[in-house]
């Protein structure tokens, strides 16, 4: 009993003393982030192997000697007179306690990425970085209402039904392409493209974050080795060790996500990987209900063979997407001062921000985070298998060409012919 006694008394004592370091160590944070212009809250709204996100606020005298942080303030239309402090999230990665790999190699490709893709509606912008010995400092653009993953099970959960919807999905994957295809005109391979790592803000805009695995894509034809990402998300190629394409291992990745946001769950789910390939080799199913053009369009981003899927292109311009295509251009009429003369309508549309500057610097299952190996299959009852022979590819009629064109022209991605 004595024993027993004494070991739960080390273990509080342990315990209290790894609390009193922890408030040591974010009353530090608070004083640093003060120090640079920023008042650190703490609540926290994310956090990595060896990183912490909370809100913050930026002071006015901050914003005055950061035009990014100017520039979003003013584009987000904050009320007339003294505006608030602009609220921001803080990503404070612990530099002394990660890897030397990590300090050096991971956290300066984050940086890059974001520098190289910021000005983008649907990328989370960095507004600047700072740090010291023991830690670095990201200020980020914050978007509120969490992740991806979250929103599909809250919804699921809502509707009792599993899955946003098609509608619904449509237009959060047009920005999620938007988003990619502004990363790969910008030279940069996401890499962890993932339900996680998609947040949405107070107006339900989509934001691509994370780019601790992202890199320079390179030559077109070059191939990488590297494994990088979650398994779940992970295209074939590179669970079978082989060299791949970065871009098309983005694909891979949209089609899982796109899958995950009209069914509420992921397609491929086996502990062991040669158990996963030959469910990647059969193909996704898919409930009753789901759209052939929807099915068409993730049996394309999920072919095994990496040349033989969609592009960029052809995803914009399928015809499941026009609809969101559609929306868009009328938006953007409507929101013009007067109709312009047809010889006047723009040749290519800019997701970019006009007011950001362009100076670099679960009713019966819920969508689970997929943990290391990922979960075991699910059973196929209810589920509607793929047929023998893929849907043939379904294109838009003539009457659709021009809308067609100017959606792959506003993702940056080319003119479809």
């Amino acid at each position: 009993m004595q024993d027993g006694a004494g070991s739960s008394k080390m273990f509080s004592e342990k315990g209290s003393a790894r609390r009193k370091l922890d408030q040591q160590n974010f009353m530090e944070q608070v004083r640093e982030c003060r120090d640079n212009g920023y008042l650190l809250s703490s609540r926290k709204i994310g956090s990595g192997a060896f990183s912490k996100v909370y809100l913050a606020y930026a002071t006015h005298e901050r914003m005055q000697h950061n035009p990014k942080l100017a520039s979003d303030l003013r584009g987000k239309r904050h009320a007339m007179g003294q505006p608030p402090p602009l609220r921001v999230a803080i990503k404070i990665i612990s530099t002394a306690e990660a890897p030397v790999e990590f300090s050096q190699k991971f956290l300066p490709r984050e940086i890059s990425s974001l520098n190289a893709t910021y000005k983008h509606l649907n990328v989370v912008l960095l507004y600047e970085t700072y740090q010291n010995s023991q830690r670095s400092y990201l200020v980020l653009e914050l978007a509120a209402r969490g992740d991806l993953l979250e929103h599909i099970n809250a919804v699921s959960d809502h509707c009792c039904r599993p899955g946003l919807g098609e509608e619904a999905a449509r237009r959060l994957f047009w920005q999620l392409v938007s988003a990619v295809a502004h990363c790969h005109s910008s030279g940069i391979v996401h890499w962890d493209l993932k339900c996680e790592n998609i947040l949405l803000d107070d107006q339900g805009l989509l934001k691509l974050t994370d780019f601790g695995f992202a890199n320079r894509s390179g030559l077109k034809n070059s191939l990488l080795s590297t494994f990088c990402g979650s398994v779940a998300y992970t295209a074939p190629e590179i669970l079978m060790s082989k060299k791949y394409n970065g871009e098309q291992a983005d694909l891979w990745s949209l089609g899982i996500i796109l899958y995950a946001m009209v069914t509420g769950k992921l397609p491929f789910k086996d502990h062991q990987p040669h158990r996963r390939l030959h469910l990647m080799r059969h193909g996704p199913t898919f409930r009753p209900g789901t759209s052939p053009e929807c099915q068409d369009l993730i049996r394309g981003l999920l072919q095994l063979r990496p040349c033989a899927r969609l592009d960029l292109q052809q995803v914009a311009t399928h015809c499941w997407m026009l609809p969101a295509a559609q929306a868009l251009f009328c938006t953007m009429l409507s929101s013009a001062p007067e109709k312009p003369a047809e010889s006047q309508l723009p040749a290519t549309l800019d997701h970019t921000e006009p007011g950001r500057d362009s100076e670099p610097p679960r009713p019966l299952l819920k969508l689970r985070r997929p943990q290391q190996g990922g979960t075991h299959r699910e059973s196929a009852s209810g589920l509607v298998p793929e047929p023998p022979e893929a849907i043939p590819r379904r294109r838009a009629g003539s009457a659709q060409l021009g809308l067609r064109n100017m959606a792959a022209a506003s993702l940056g991605v080319g003119a479809s012919r």
